[in-house]
């Protein structure tokens, strides 16, 4: 059974392969090539610049949410952001394998273990509810603006059905569901057993983090932030490949963008689905499909920059060390 399991990431991920070449070859290798060509080095680092903005209004978001005396430093959460974000995208694996490797990341960094499961599972919910908003802002504006798009009613009813699982997401914390278990005794790696005997002190690490409203609030804020953050890092590269586009329709982009990945999580980096994605969307928005799957492959460009060193340097830290985080909840 094991095996089997273990099986369908490289069948997905190479349905995702199939899906990802044939849709650069449907629209033509050519005209895709001609058009990143006019992406300048400037133009390049300006769009790797957003991101990295970006990735610190999460890391800022998560260390709102961690208590004083046991968080981490500014500096420790935004390696453990890039961490989950790079795991999540690149290694082979679902994002629940990131948000494992990410909170392990600020653990072996001196978080205490309840404090860095309770805040990444607290993270990933806000930061979910929040995707959900700029969703539903995005969702609005295409109404306004493409009233008869036939993306408006799936749309719509996925977005409803997307509201339902959040909050199903978030009452499942309360009373740490098996799923939520798991996860935290992942973080724990080789300590999981001894980490078991503390449930309910990570019950209580995360019953204290949902007590303290107002940075609640900061944080949803933050993530509502940088997800507004992800609409102009994609003006940047529209007008890095020289599409003339408006702010306003780039955030719809992205946040529409964003409803149709959530569908392909299972494939490992969305490979092809993003690609199908931005071609679907460009199309709406009367952006030819050369310069929509240019900005896809321009975006990957991104994250494989950010990636590989992270994941290396990652692999490099887990390598050295050859005891497991300790198990003790302070």
């Amino acid at each position: 059974m094991i095996r089997r399991l273990g099986i369908w990431p490289t069948v997905f991920g190479l349905v995702g392969l199939l899906l990802f070449t044939g849709t650069i070859a449907w629209f033509g290798w050519d005209d895709v090539a001609h058009a990143l060509e006019r992406v300048s080095l400037s133009g390049f680092i300006a769009y790797l610049g957003v991101q990295m903005v970006i990735i610190a209004g999460l890391a800022l978001a998560w260390r709102l949410l961690l208590r004083r005396r046991h968080g981490g430093s500014f500096l420790l959460l935004y390696w453990g952001r890039m961490v989950r974000d790079s795991a999540g995208e690149f290694l082979p694996f679902s994002h629940v394998g990131g948000f494992v490797i990410g909170g392990r990341a600020i653990a072996l960094g001196g978080v205490a273990f309840a404090d860095a499961a309770a805040s990444t599972l607290a993270d990933v919910t806000l930061e979910f509810l929040a995707e959900l908003v700029f969703v539903a802002i995005g969702v609005v504006l295409l109404i306004a603006l493409v009233p008869h798009s036939p993306l408006v009613l799936p749309m719509s009813i996925g977005l409803g059905v997307a509201f339902a699982a959040g909050a199903t997401f978030l009452l499942m914390q309360k009373g740490m569901s098996r799923l939520f278990r798991g996860l935290a005794m992942r973080i724990a790696g080789q300590s999981a057993d001894s980490a078991a005997i503390g449930i309910g002190r990570l019950q209580s690490a995360l019953d204290a983090i949902y007590a303290r409203r107002r940075r609640l609030v900061a944080a949803s804020s933050m993530h509502l932030l940088c997800w507004f953050g992800t609409g102009i890092a994609s003006f940047v590269a529209f007008r890095a490949l020289g599409q003339s586009i408006s702010l306003r329709d780039a955030l719809v982009i992205e946040a529409l963008l964003h409803a149709i990945l959530s569908t392909g999580f299972f494939i490992p980096g969305r490979l092809g689905v993003q690609e199908a994605a931005y071609t679907l969307l460009g199309a709406v928005f009367g952006i030819p499909p050369d310069i929509a799957l240019s900005v896809s492959l321009l975006r990957r460009a991104r994250d494989l920059v950010i990636a590989v060193p992270v994941l290396l340097a990652w692999q490099g830290i887990e390598a050295r060390r050859l005891q497991p985080v300790s198990g003790e909840l302070r």
